[in-house]
C-alpha cells in the first residue's frame, strides 16, 4: 500500500499518518452514504486522490488513487470481492464485446457495497497506480502491438493455494497521449501523470512516482508499466437500492 501512495506524490515514510488521515479528512468532501459509511474523498489540483473510509464514525481504511478523466468505459458483471476490489468485465461499446476481465480498486466501493454488492451493467473510468514503468528501447520500441491490458491475478493458476482471490494488479501496454510532471500539493511531492492508451477505445489515467522517468515521456511513445487498477463507477448513493452486499466466498 506504501507503494501507491508514493504514486501519487505521498511518502508514508516521512509523513505521519496520523496527521496525513487527518489532513484528508479535513480537506475532503464527506460522502455520507448510510447510516454506518461515510467516504471523506479529497481530491488535489494535481489529480492526487485519496478516499478515507469511515465506519460508525472512526476511519478504518485509507483509499488512494487518481481523478481519472480519461472517457468512461462500458462493463458488466461488477461484483465486490473484497473491502476495496471489485471484478468486472470491459466492453467494446463498438460492437459489444469482451476486452477483458479486471479487477480494480474501486473509489465508490463504499456505495457499491451499501447498494448490495453488485450491479449487471455499468460504466466505470479507469485509472493505474503505476509500481513500475519503462520506456522500451531500440526495436521493442515499434509503436505496433503496443496497446494490452492484463489482470493476470484474474485466471487462477490451477496450484493455486485455498482462499485465492484475484487482485488489482495489472500490465499495461500502450501509447502515451499526454504526460505531465505533477506536484502533489498537500505534500509538495512529485509524480508522472500519464495518459496511456492500451485499447483503441480505452485510455487510462496513469500515476507513477517521479524516480520511474528521468522526464515525462513524448506523446506517442510506447510504454510499459506494472500497476494497480483503480478507477470510479460515479455511483450516486440516493439512486442505489440498499441491499446487503454478497459474500466473495459464497458467490
Amino acid at each position: 500500500m506504501t507503494g501507491l501512495f508514493a504514486s501519487i506524490g505521498v511518502d508514508l515514510a516521512r509523513e505521519d499518518l496520523r496527521q496525513f488521515t487527518m489532513s484528508v479528512v479535513a480537506a475532503g468532501v464527506a460522502v455520507t452514504l448510510s447510516r454506518r459509511f461515510c467516504d471523506h474523498v479529497w481530491t488535489d489540483a494535481s489529480g492526487a486522490r485519496v478516499i478515507a473510509r469511515a465506519r460508525w464514525g472512526r476511519i478504518h481504511h485509507m483509499q488512494p488513487s487518481l481523478a481519472g478523466g480519461a472517457v468512461a468505459v462500458a462493463c458488466a458483471n461488477i461484483r465486490l470481492i473484497d473491502d476495496r476490489t471489485a471484478v468486472m468485465d470491459l466492453l467494446d461499446e463498438t460492437d459489444g464485446g469482451l476486452v477483458c476481465p479486471v479487477a480494480v480498486h474501486l473509489e465508490d466501493h463504499t456505495a457499491l457495497h451499501v447498494a448490495g454488492g453488485g450491479l449487471a451493467r455499468g460504466q466505470v473510468t479507469l485509472s493505474a497506480l503505476a509500481e513500475t514503468v519503462e520506456l522500451p528501447p531500440g526495436d521493442d520500441a515499434a509503436p505496433t502491438a503496443t496497446c494490452g491490458l492484463i489482470c493476470d491475478d484474474l485466471v487462477r493458476p490451477g496450484l493455486a493455494a485455498p482462499g485465492w482471490t484475484p487482485t488489482a494488479r495489472a500490465r499495461l501496454r500502450g501509447t502515451v497521449r499526454l504526460a505531465e510532471l505533477r506536484t502533489n500539493t498537500l505534500t509538495g511531492e512529485p509524480f508522472h501523470w500519464l495518459r496511456l492508451r492500451v485499447h483503441p477505445h480505452i485510455d487510462i489515467d496513469v500515476a507513477a512516482p517521479a524516480s520511474t522517468l528521468p522526464t515525462s515521456p513524448s506523446p506517442g511513445a510506447p510504454l510499459r508499466a506494472t500497476a494497480t487498477l483503480t478507477g470510479r463507477l460515479d455511483l450516486q448513493p440516493h439512486t442505489l437500492r440498499k441491499g446487503r452486499a454478497p459474500s466473495y466466498r459464497s458467490a
